[in-house]
Protein backbone atom coordinates (compact mmCIF):
# COMPACT_ATOMS: atom_id res chain seq x y z
CA UNK A 1 0.00 0.00 0.00
CA UNK A 2 0.94 3.71 -0.35
CA UNK A 3 1.38 5.97 2.53
CA UNK A 4 -1.61 5.98 4.67
CA UNK A 5 -3.39 9.52 4.18
CA UNK A 6 -4.58 10.56 7.83
CA UNK A 7 -7.36 13.54 8.30
CA UNK A 8 -7.81 14.89 11.91
CA UNK A 9 -10.88 16.30 13.12
CA UNK A 10 -11.16 17.92 16.57
CA UNK A 11 -12.48 21.28 17.61
CA UNK A 12 -9.72 21.77 20.18
CA UNK A 13 -6.90 23.08 18.36
CA UNK A 14 -4.33 22.09 21.16
CA UNK A 15 -5.40 18.70 20.41
CA UNK A 16 -5.14 18.83 16.91
CA UNK A 17 -1.56 20.75 17.72
CA UNK A 18 -0.47 17.66 19.07
CA UNK A 19 -1.65 15.40 16.98
CA UNK A 20 0.17 17.23 14.16
CA UNK A 21 3.56 16.47 15.94
CA UNK A 22 3.19 12.98 15.82
CA UNK A 23 5.85 11.25 13.48
CA UNK A 24 3.69 9.94 10.81
CA UNK A 25 6.12 9.39 8.44
CA UNK A 26 7.70 6.88 10.47
CA UNK A 27 4.42 4.95 10.43
CA UNK A 28 4.40 5.29 6.58
CA UNK A 29 1.70 7.71 6.99
CA UNK A 30 1.05 11.30 6.38
CA UNK A 31 -1.45 14.09 7.47
CA UNK A 32 -3.50 15.78 4.72
CA UNK A 33 -5.70 17.90 6.66
CA UNK A 34 -7.24 18.84 9.83
CA UNK A 35 -10.93 20.00 10.64
CA UNK A 36 -12.80 21.17 13.48
CA UNK A 37 -15.86 19.16 13.26
CA UNK A 38 -17.84 16.52 10.79
CA UNK A 39 -18.96 19.12 8.07
CA UNK A 40 -15.52 20.87 7.35
CA UNK A 41 -14.07 17.18 7.47
CA UNK A 42 -16.60 16.02 4.98
CA UNK A 43 -15.68 18.59 2.79
CA UNK A 44 -12.00 17.95 2.38
CA UNK A 45 -12.91 14.46 2.03
CA UNK A 46 -15.06 15.65 -1.29
CA UNK A 47 -12.96 18.72 -2.16
CA UNK A 48 -8.96 17.98 -1.53
CA UNK A 49 -8.68 13.69 -0.76
CA UNK A 50 -10.37 10.69 0.38
CA UNK A 51 -8.12 10.10 3.68
CA UNK A 52 -7.46 6.14 4.59
CA UNK A 53 -8.06 7.28 8.35
CA UNK A 54 -9.76 9.62 10.34
CA UNK A 55 -9.33 10.16 13.69
CA UNK A 56 -12.14 11.76 15.23
CA UNK A 57 -13.14 13.22 18.27
CA UNK A 58 -17.15 13.16 19.00
CA UNK A 59 -18.47 15.14 21.07
CA UNK A 60 -18.02 18.75 18.36
CA UNK A 61 -20.31 21.50 16.78
CA UNK A 62 -22.04 21.57 13.99
CA UNK A 63 -21.50 18.15 13.04
CA UNK A 64 -20.51 15.80 15.75
CA UNK A 65 -18.18 12.29 15.42
CA UNK A 66 -21.09 9.69 15.49
CA UNK A 67 -23.00 11.53 12.62
CA UNK A 68 -19.45 12.15 10.70
CA UNK A 69 -19.32 8.28 10.90
CA UNK A 70 -22.64 7.47 9.68
CA UNK A 71 -22.38 10.10 6.56
CA UNK A 72 -17.97 8.64 6.20
CA UNK A 73 -19.40 4.61 6.46
CA UNK A 74 -22.17 5.86 3.71
CA UNK A 75 -19.89 7.44 1.22
CA UNK A 76 -16.14 6.25 1.69
CA UNK A 77 -17.02 2.57 2.80
CA UNK A 78 -13.29 1.68 3.21
CA UNK A 79 -12.25 4.69 5.53
CA UNK A 80 -10.94 3.59 8.93
CA UNK A 81 -12.22 5.44 11.66
CA UNK A 82 -10.17 6.18 14.64
CA UNK A 83 -12.16 7.69 18.08
CA UNK A 84 -10.52 10.08 20.27
CA UNK A 85 -12.51 9.94 23.54
CA UNK A 86 -12.96 11.04 26.99
CA UNK A 87 -14.16 8.39 30.31
CA UNK A 88 -17.51 10.27 30.42
CA UNK A 89 -18.06 9.67 26.54
CA UNK A 90 -17.69 5.65 26.50
CA UNK A 91 -21.36 4.93 25.52
CA UNK A 92 -21.00 7.03 22.37
CA UNK A 93 -17.63 5.32 21.96
CA UNK A 94 -19.69 1.87 21.89
CA UNK A 95 -21.89 3.56 19.34
CA UNK A 96 -19.30 4.60 17.31
CA UNK A 97 -17.76 0.59 17.10
CA UNK A 98 -21.29 -0.77 16.29
CA UNK A 99 -21.35 1.66 13.37
CA UNK A 100 -18.36 0.70 12.13
CA UNK A 101 -15.61 2.59 13.85
CA UNK A 102 -11.97 0.88 14.47
CA UNK A 103 -10.77 1.62 17.85
CA UNK A 104 -11.08 4.56 20.03
CA UNK A 105 -7.82 6.27 21.86
CA UNK A 106 -8.70 8.06 25.74
CA UNK A 107 -7.74 11.96 25.15
CA UNK A 108 -6.04 12.26 28.27
CA UNK A 109 -3.40 9.42 27.61
CA UNK A 110 -2.12 9.52 23.32
CA UNK A 111 0.70 7.58 23.32
CA UNK A 112 2.84 7.20 20.55
CA UNK A 113 2.99 3.73 19.91
CA UNK A 114 -0.72 3.31 20.87
CA UNK A 115 -1.49 5.19 17.91
CA UNK A 116 1.08 3.07 15.84
CA UNK A 117 -0.38 0.46 16.90
CA UNK A 118 -3.41 1.92 15.57
CA UNK A 119 -2.18 2.71 12.00
CA UNK A 120 -0.80 -0.66 11.56
CA UNK A 121 -4.38 -2.26 12.32
CA UNK A 122 -6.34 0.54 10.05
CA UNK A 123 -3.61 -0.68 7.39
CA UNK A 124 -4.51 -4.22 7.98
CA UNK A 125 -8.19 -3.59 7.86
CA UNK A 126 -8.31 -1.25 4.88
CA UNK A 127 -6.18 -4.46 2.55
CA UNK A 128 -8.54 -6.94 3.86
CA UNK A 129 -12.07 -4.75 2.95
CA UNK A 130 -10.54 -3.30 -0.15
CA UNK A 131 -9.80 -6.92 -1.31
CA UNK A 132 -14.09 -8.06 -0.16
CA UNK A 133 -14.78 -4.57 -1.62
CA UNK A 134 -13.12 -5.58 -5.25
CA UNK A 135 -14.44 -9.18 -5.02
CA UNK A 136 -18.06 -7.63 -4.31
CA UNK A 137 -17.68 -4.67 -6.80
CA UNK A 138 -16.21 -7.13 -9.49
CA UNK A 139 -19.08 -9.46 -9.36
CA UNK A 140 -21.83 -6.42 -9.07
CA UNK A 141 -20.26 -4.93 -12.15
CA UNK A 142 -20.41 -8.11 -14.48
CA UNK A 143 -24.14 -8.19 -13.75
CA UNK A 144 -24.71 -4.32 -14.63
CA UNK A 145 -22.81 -4.99 -17.62
CA UNK A 146 -24.78 -8.10 -18.83
CA UNK A 147 -28.01 -5.66 -17.96
CA UNK A 148 -26.35 -3.16 -20.01
CA UNK A 149 -25.93 -5.28 -22.78
CA UNK A 150 -29.63 -6.03 -22.72
CA UNK A 151 -30.77 -2.27 -22.99
CA UNK A 152 -28.08 -1.39 -25.52
CA UNK A 153 -30.16 -4.39 -27.92
CA UNK A 154 -33.53 -2.91 -26.72
CA UNK A 155 -34.29 -5.71 -24.77
CA UNK A 156 -36.54 -5.22 -21.87
CA UNK A 157 -35.84 -5.60 -18.48
CA UNK A 158 -37.49 -6.66 -15.03
CA UNK A 159 -37.96 -5.34 -11.83
CA UNK A 160 -35.42 -6.90 -10.02
CA UNK A 161 -33.38 -6.19 -12.82
CA UNK A 162 -32.90 -2.85 -12.72
CA UNK A 163 -32.56 -2.95 -8.85
CA UNK A 164 -28.66 -3.63 -9.80
CA UNK A 165 -28.33 -0.55 -10.76
CA UNK A 166 -29.07 0.78 -7.68
CA UNK A 167 -31.28 3.99 -9.07
CA UNK A 168 -32.91 5.70 -6.22
CA UNK A 169 -35.31 7.58 -8.30
CA UNK A 170 -34.80 10.55 -6.31
CA UNK A 171 -31.07 11.43 -7.48
CA UNK A 172 -30.10 12.71 -10.76
CA UNK A 173 -27.77 10.58 -12.84
CA UNK A 174 -26.22 11.54 -16.13
CA UNK A 175 -24.63 8.63 -18.65
CA UNK A 176 -21.35 9.32 -20.36
CA UNK A 177 -20.33 7.22 -22.62
CA UNK A 178 -16.63 7.11 -24.16
CA UNK A 179 -15.78 6.18 -27.89
CA UNK A 180 -12.36 4.51 -28.38
CA UNK A 181 -11.37 4.70 -31.80
CA UNK A 182 -8.53 2.71 -33.01
CA UNK A 183 -7.62 -0.62 -34.39
CA UNK A 184 -8.63 -4.22 -32.51
CA UNK A 185 -4.69 -4.72 -32.75
CA UNK A 186 -4.06 -1.59 -30.84
CA UNK A 187 -6.75 -1.36 -28.24
CA UNK A 188 -5.96 -5.17 -26.98
CA UNK A 189 -2.44 -3.33 -26.47
CA UNK A 190 -3.83 -0.86 -24.10
CA UNK A 191 -7.12 -2.45 -22.93
CA UNK A 192 -6.05 -3.56 -19.29
CA UNK A 193 -4.38 0.09 -18.90
CA UNK A 194 -7.41 1.60 -20.15
CA UNK A 195 -9.63 -0.45 -17.50
CA UNK A 196 -7.08 0.68 -14.71
CA UNK A 197 -7.76 4.16 -15.56
CA UNK A 198 -11.67 4.15 -15.52
CA UNK A 199 -11.11 1.74 -12.40
CA UNK A 200 -8.71 4.70 -10.70
CA UNK A 201 -11.42 7.48 -11.78
CA UNK A 202 -14.21 5.12 -9.61
CA UNK A 203 -11.88 5.24 -7.14
CA UNK A 204 -11.63 9.24 -6.33
CA UNK A 205 -15.87 9.10 -6.88
CA UNK A 206 -16.69 6.11 -5.15
CA UNK A 207 -19.94 7.75 -3.64
CA UNK A 208 -21.09 9.42 -7.23
CA UNK A 209 -19.85 7.38 -10.03
CA UNK A 210 -19.56 3.46 -11.74
CA UNK A 211 -18.21 2.68 -14.88
CA UNK A 212 -18.90 -0.75 -17.27
CA UNK A 213 -17.58 -2.02 -20.23
CA UNK A 214 -19.73 -3.31 -21.98
CA UNK A 215 -18.88 -3.50 -26.08
CA UNK A 216 -14.81 -3.55 -27.51
CA UNK A 217 -13.97 0.06 -27.53
CA UNK A 218 -16.93 1.43 -25.72
CA UNK A 219 -17.15 2.35 -22.08
CA UNK A 220 -20.04 3.55 -20.45
CA UNK A 221 -20.10 5.86 -16.78
CA UNK A 222 -22.95 6.43 -14.71
CA UNK A 223 -22.67 9.45 -12.38
CA UNK A 224 -24.41 11.59 -10.05
CA UNK A 225 -24.99 14.74 -10.87
CA UNK A 226 -26.34 15.98 -7.38
CA UNK A 227 -23.47 18.67 -6.01
CA UNK A 228 -21.64 18.68 -9.53
CA UNK A 229 -21.28 21.66 -11.32
CA UNK A 230 -21.45 21.26 -14.78
CA UNK A 231 -17.82 22.81 -15.40
CA UNK A 232 -15.95 20.23 -12.87
CA UNK A 233 -17.73 17.29 -14.57
CA UNK A 234 -16.54 18.35 -18.14
CA UNK A 235 -12.63 18.95 -16.93
CA UNK A 236 -13.11 15.70 -14.92
CA UNK A 237 -14.09 13.72 -18.91
CA UNK A 238 -11.79 16.02 -21.01
CA UNK A 239 -8.77 15.28 -18.36
CA UNK A 240 -9.64 11.59 -18.68
CA UNK A 241 -10.07 11.92 -22.89
CA UNK A 242 -6.43 13.14 -22.88
CA UNK A 243 -5.09 10.93 -20.10
CA UNK A 244 -6.72 8.09 -22.82
CA UNK A 245 -5.30 9.43 -26.11
CA UNK A 246 -2.02 9.93 -24.62
CA UNK A 247 -2.11 6.25 -23.41
CA UNK A 248 -2.62 5.48 -27.00
CA UNK A 249 -0.66 7.79 -29.12
CA UNK A 250 2.12 6.41 -26.97
CA UNK A 251 1.81 2.90 -27.65
CA UNK A 252 1.92 2.75 -31.59
CA UNK A 253 1.70 5.13 -34.72
CA UNK A 254 1.40 8.26 -32.28
CA UNK A 255 0.67 10.82 -35.43
CA UNK A 256 -2.24 9.01 -36.57
CA UNK A 257 -4.61 8.48 -33.19
CA UNK A 258 -3.70 11.58 -31.07
CA UNK A 259 -7.73 12.42 -31.27
CA UNK A 260 -8.51 8.66 -31.08
CA UNK A 261 -11.46 9.20 -27.98
CA UNK A 262 -14.42 11.07 -27.83
CA UNK A 263 -17.26 11.51 -25.25
CA UNK A 264 -21.15 11.43 -25.25
CA UNK A 265 -23.11 13.11 -22.35
CA UNK A 266 -26.44 11.76 -21.95
CA UNK A 267 -29.49 14.17 -20.16
CA UNK A 268 -29.96 14.04 -16.78
CA UNK A 269 -32.11 10.88 -15.59
CA UNK A 270 -33.71 9.44 -12.34
CA UNK A 271 -35.27 6.09 -12.96
CA UNK A 272 -34.65 3.14 -15.43
CA UNK A 273 -37.03 3.75 -18.28
CA UNK A 274 -35.29 7.14 -18.32
CA UNK A 275 -31.66 5.37 -18.52
CA UNK A 276 -33.06 3.54 -21.66
CA UNK A 277 -33.29 6.80 -23.36
CA UNK A 278 -30.30 8.18 -22.64
CA UNK A 279 -28.81 5.05 -23.87
CA UNK A 280 -30.62 5.84 -27.23
CA UNK A 281 -29.65 9.47 -27.30
CA UNK A 282 -25.64 8.59 -26.89
CA UNK A 283 -26.11 5.80 -29.43
CA UNK A 284 -27.70 8.79 -32.03
CA UNK A 285 -23.99 10.73 -31.75
CA UNK A 286 -22.49 7.06 -32.92
CA UNK A 287 -22.94 7.58 -36.26
CA UNK A 288 -22.93 11.31 -36.17
CA UNK A 289 -19.69 11.16 -34.82
CA UNK A 290 -18.19 9.60 -38.27
CA UNK A 291 -18.81 13.63 -39.56
CA UNK A 292 -18.87 15.22 -36.25
CA UNK A 293 -15.47 13.45 -34.79
CA UNK A 294 -13.85 16.08 -37.22
CA UNK A 295 -13.97 19.12 -34.95
CA UNK A 296 -12.41 19.87 -32.07
CA UNK A 297 -14.92 18.79 -29.83
CA UNK A 298 -13.97 15.98 -27.53
CA UNK A 299 -16.84 15.94 -25.40
CA UNK A 300 -20.41 15.92 -26.96
CA UNK A 301 -23.76 16.21 -25.39
CA UNK A 302 -27.53 17.25 -26.70
CA UNK A 303 -28.68 15.85 -30.31
CA UNK A 304 -26.78 15.80 -33.08
CA UNK A 305 -27.13 17.50 -36.56
CA UNK A 306 -29.29 14.75 -38.49
CA UNK A 307 -27.89 12.46 -41.01
CA UNK A 308 -29.80 12.07 -44.57
CA UNK A 309 -30.80 8.90 -46.16
CA UNK A 310 -28.71 8.53 -49.50
CA UNK A 311 -31.10 9.63 -52.72
CA UNK A 312 -30.90 8.93 -56.62
CA UNK A 313 -29.72 12.44 -56.68
CA UNK A 314 -26.71 12.03 -54.25
CA UNK A 315 -25.89 8.55 -55.94
CA UNK A 316 -25.56 10.42 -59.45
CA UNK A 317 -23.36 13.40 -57.83
CA UNK A 318 -21.16 10.57 -56.79
CA UNK A 319 -20.81 8.68 -59.92
CA UNK A 320 -20.09 12.32 -62.13
CA UNK A 321 -17.38 13.54 -59.25
CA UNK A 322 -15.46 10.26 -59.48
CA UNK A 323 -15.84 9.51 -62.85
CA UNK A 324 -14.77 12.93 -63.85
CA UNK A 325 -11.27 12.36 -61.53
CA UNK A 326 -10.63 8.48 -62.99
CA UNK A 327 -9.04 9.72 -65.84
CA UNK A 328 -5.64 9.09 -63.49
CA UNK A 329 -4.89 8.23 -60.21
CA UNK A 330 -3.59 11.79 -59.21
CA UNK A 331 -6.48 13.58 -59.90
CA UNK A 332 -8.78 10.68 -58.60
CA UNK A 333 -6.53 11.42 -54.91
CA UNK A 334 -7.37 15.00 -55.19
CA UNK A 335 -10.76 14.17 -55.87
CA UNK A 336 -11.16 12.48 -52.92
CA UNK A 337 -8.93 14.89 -50.48
CA UNK A 338 -11.02 17.71 -51.40
CA UNK A 339 -14.00 17.78 -53.72
CA UNK A 340 -15.46 14.70 -52.77
CA UNK A 341 -14.48 14.99 -48.80
CA UNK A 342 -16.16 18.16 -48.72
CA UNK A 343 -19.08 17.02 -50.15
CA UNK A 344 -19.70 13.88 -48.01
CA UNK A 345 -19.19 16.66 -44.60
CA UNK A 346 -21.71 18.49 -46.14
CA UNK A 347 -24.58 15.93 -47.26
CA UNK A 348 -24.07 13.61 -43.70
CA UNK A 349 -25.50 11.10 -45.43
CA UNK A 350 -25.76 7.73 -43.34
CA UNK A 351 -22.29 6.21 -42.97
CA UNK A 352 -23.45 2.47 -43.92
CA UNK A 353 -25.09 3.85 -47.15
CA UNK A 354 -22.36 5.91 -47.92
CA UNK A 355 -19.60 3.24 -47.29
CA UNK A 356 -21.87 0.65 -49.27
CA UNK A 357 -22.20 3.00 -52.36
CA UNK A 358 -18.34 4.17 -52.21
CA UNK A 359 -17.73 0.26 -51.37
CA UNK A 360 -19.33 -0.53 -55.32
CA UNK A 361 -17.28 1.88 -57.23
CA UNK A 362 -13.99 1.20 -55.19
CA UNK A 363 -14.78 -3.10 -56.61
CA UNK A 364 -16.10 -1.79 -60.28
CA UNK A 365 -12.40 0.58 -60.39
CA UNK A 366 -10.45 -2.48 -58.67
CA UNK A 367 -11.93 -4.41 -61.49
CA UNK A 368 -11.05 -2.10 -64.51
CA UNK A 369 -7.74 -1.88 -63.05
CA UNK A 370 -7.33 -5.50 -63.11
CA UNK A 371 -6.48 -5.76 -59.47
CA UNK A 372 -8.96 -7.95 -58.32
CA UNK A 373 -7.13 -9.26 -55.38
CA UNK A 374 -7.46 -6.36 -53.77
CA UNK A 375 -11.01 -6.80 -53.22
CA UNK A 376 -11.76 -8.83 -50.42
CA UNK A 377 -9.21 -7.21 -48.15
CA UNK A 378 -10.71 -3.57 -49.29
CA UNK A 379 -14.48 -4.39 -48.21
CA UNK A 380 -13.22 -5.86 -45.06
CA UNK A 381 -10.94 -1.98 -44.22
CA UNK A 382 -14.01 0.02 -45.60
CA UNK A 383 -16.49 -1.62 -43.63
CA UNK A 384 -14.61 -0.88 -40.48
CA UNK A 385 -14.05 2.64 -40.44
CA UNK A 386 -15.65 4.75 -37.95
CA UNK A 387 -15.05 8.26 -39.02
CA UNK A 388 -15.05 10.11 -42.77
CA UNK A 389 -11.32 10.34 -42.98
CA UNK A 390 -10.78 6.47 -42.00
CA UNK A 391 -12.78 6.27 -45.35
CA UNK A 392 -11.02 8.29 -47.38
CA UNK A 393 -7.30 6.93 -45.76
CA UNK A 394 -8.79 3.66 -46.74
CA UNK A 395 -9.44 4.26 -50.36
CA UNK A 396 -6.76 6.08 -51.28
CA UNK A 397 -4.71 3.65 -49.21
CA UNK A 398 -6.14 0.91 -51.91
CA UNK A 399 -5.77 3.77 -55.20
CA UNK A 400 -2.14 4.11 -53.70
CA UNK A 401 -1.42 0.76 -54.19
CA UNK A 402 -2.86 -0.16 -57.31
CA UNK A 403 -0.71 2.32 -58.72
CA UNK A 404 2.36 1.39 -57.15
CA UNK A 405 2.22 -1.85 -58.82
CA UNK A 406 1.30 -0.31 -61.71
CA UNK A 407 4.51 1.37 -61.64
CA UNK A 408 5.86 -1.57 -61.88
CA UNK A 409 4.34 -3.05 -64.77
CA UNK A 410 6.12 -3.36 -68.01
CA UNK A 411 7.11 -0.08 -69.81
CA UNK A 412 5.48 -0.61 -73.32
CA UNK A 413 2.11 -1.47 -71.78
CA UNK A 414 2.46 1.88 -69.65
CA UNK A 415 3.79 4.07 -73.08
CA UNK A 416 0.73 2.30 -74.82
CA UNK A 417 -2.20 3.27 -72.10
CA UNK A 418 -0.59 7.17 -72.63
CA UNK A 419 -0.58 7.20 -76.76
CA UNK A 420 -4.25 5.91 -76.47
CA UNK A 421 -5.32 8.27 -74.30
CA UNK A 422 -3.67 11.09 -76.24
CA UNK A 423 -4.45 9.96 -79.92
CA UNK A 424 -7.87 9.02 -78.75
CA UNK A 425 -9.28 11.13 -82.01
CA UNK A 426 -7.11 9.36 -84.45
CA UNK A 427 -7.99 5.37 -86.01
CA UNK A 428 -6.74 2.90 -83.12
CA UNK A 429 -6.36 -0.81 -83.95
CA UNK A 430 -3.71 -3.80 -82.26
CA UNK A 431 -1.54 -3.60 -84.73
CA UNK A 432 -1.37 0.19 -84.96
CA UNK A 433 -0.71 0.53 -80.80
CA UNK A 434 2.03 -2.65 -81.39
CA UNK A 435 3.89 -0.70 -83.81
CA UNK A 436 4.42 2.16 -81.22
CA UNK A 437 5.63 0.74 -78.82
CA UNK A 438 8.01 -1.54 -81.11
CA UNK A 439 6.24 -5.23 -80.09
CA UNK A 440 4.34 -7.72 -81.64
CA UNK A 441 0.49 -7.35 -82.06
CA UNK A 442 0.20 -10.64 -79.93
CA UNK A 443 2.61 -9.88 -77.26
CA UNK A 444 1.10 -7.06 -76.66
CA UNK A 445 -2.81 -8.17 -76.41
CA UNK A 446 -1.50 -10.65 -73.97
CA UNK A 447 0.50 -7.37 -71.84
CA UNK A 448 -2.31 -5.54 -72.10
CA UNK A 449 -4.71 -8.16 -70.38
CA UNK A 450 -2.62 -9.04 -68.01
CA UNK A 451 -1.69 -5.35 -66.29
CA UNK A 452 -4.98 -3.98 -67.06
CA UNK A 453 -7.59 -6.71 -66.78
CA UNK A 454 -9.72 -5.77 -70.33
CA UNK A 455 -8.52 -6.28 -73.78
CA UNK A 456 -6.87 -3.51 -76.03
CA UNK A 457 -10.61 -2.90 -77.71
CA UNK A 458 -12.48 -3.01 -74.57
CA UNK A 459 -10.24 0.11 -72.53
CA UNK A 460 -10.70 2.08 -75.87
CA UNK A 461 -14.12 2.00 -76.59
CA UNK A 462 -14.82 2.48 -72.67
CA UNK A 463 -12.38 5.90 -73.15
CA UNK A 464 -14.34 6.86 -75.85
CA UNK A 465 -17.48 6.58 -74.29
CA UNK A 466 -16.26 7.99 -71.24
CA UNK A 467 -14.83 11.23 -73.33
CA UNK A 468 -18.40 11.28 -75.55
CA UNK A 469 -20.66 11.33 -72.60
CA UNK A 470 -18.60 14.09 -71.13
CA UNK A 471 -18.63 16.08 -74.03
CA UNK A 472 -22.63 15.44 -74.61
CA UNK A 473 -22.88 16.82 -70.76
CA UNK A 474 -20.66 19.70 -70.55
CA UNK A 475 -20.79 20.86 -74.27
CA UNK A 476 -23.45 22.02 -77.43
CA UNK A 477 -21.39 20.26 -79.72
CA UNK A 478 -23.27 17.84 -82.37
CA UNK A 479 -23.54 14.30 -82.03
CA UNK A 480 -21.64 13.90 -85.00
CA UNK A 481 -18.91 16.23 -83.79
CA UNK A 482 -18.62 14.50 -80.88
CA UNK A 483 -18.34 10.82 -82.63
CA UNK A 484 -15.41 12.79 -84.55
CA UNK A 485 -14.20 14.06 -81.36
CA UNK A 486 -13.61 10.50 -79.73
CA UNK A 487 -12.69 8.98 -83.16
CA UNK A 488 -15.50 7.37 -84.55
CA UNK A 489 -16.52 9.24 -87.45
CA UNK A 490 -19.44 7.34 -88.38
CA UNK A 491 -22.47 8.75 -86.93
CA UNK A 492 -24.30 5.32 -87.20
CA UNK A 493 -21.99 3.22 -85.70
CA UNK A 494 -21.19 5.71 -82.67
CA UNK A 495 -24.59 6.00 -82.22
CA UNK A 496 -25.13 2.20 -82.02
CA UNK A 497 -22.10 1.45 -79.86
CA UNK A 498 -23.03 4.38 -76.82
CA UNK A 499 -26.59 2.93 -77.08
CA UNK A 500 -24.99 -0.58 -76.59
CA UNK A 501 -22.99 1.01 -73.81
CA UNK A 502 -25.23 3.28 -71.80
CA UNK A 503 -28.43 2.09 -72.28
CA UNK A 504 -29.70 5.27 -74.58
CA UNK A 505 -29.10 6.78 -77.61
CA UNK A 506 -26.49 10.04 -77.26
CA UNK A 507 -29.78 12.63 -78.20
CA UNK A 508 -31.54 11.12 -74.74
CA UNK A 509 -28.67 11.11 -72.77
CA UNK A 510 -27.93 15.04 -73.68
CA UNK A 511 -32.15 15.71 -73.30
CA UNK A 512 -31.55 14.34 -69.88
CA UNK A 513 -28.29 15.58 -68.32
Amino acid sequence: MKKLKVLIVDDELPLRQELRMFPWEDCDAILIGEASNGEEALRICAEVCVPDVVITDITMPIMDGIALIRELKKRYPIVQIVLLTCHSEFQYAQEALRLGALEYILKAAIDDGELKQVLDKGRLAIKRERKSLDSEKAEKRQLQEALFGKLLHQQQLNNADWKAFELDGRSAYQLIRFIVDVPDTLYLTIKHRVQCLFSELEASHSDRLTWLSVRKQEYFVIFIVQDWDKEPVINTIEDVISRLNAMISGAERPHEYTHAVQAVISEPFAKGEELVHSIDGTTAWIEALFYDSLEGNKVHSGLPHPLNPITDTHVKEISEMLRKSAWSADSLLACLKTEFFNWCVIQRIQPVQLKQRILGWLVEWLKLQGDAELINPTITNLMAVRSLPQMMDSLITAIVKVESERSQSRSEIRSALQWIRDNLKQPLSLPIIAEQVGLSPQYVSRLFREETGVSVTQYITQLRMEKAMELLKQTNMKIYEIAEEVGIPSYRYFTVMFRNWTGVPPTDYKRNT
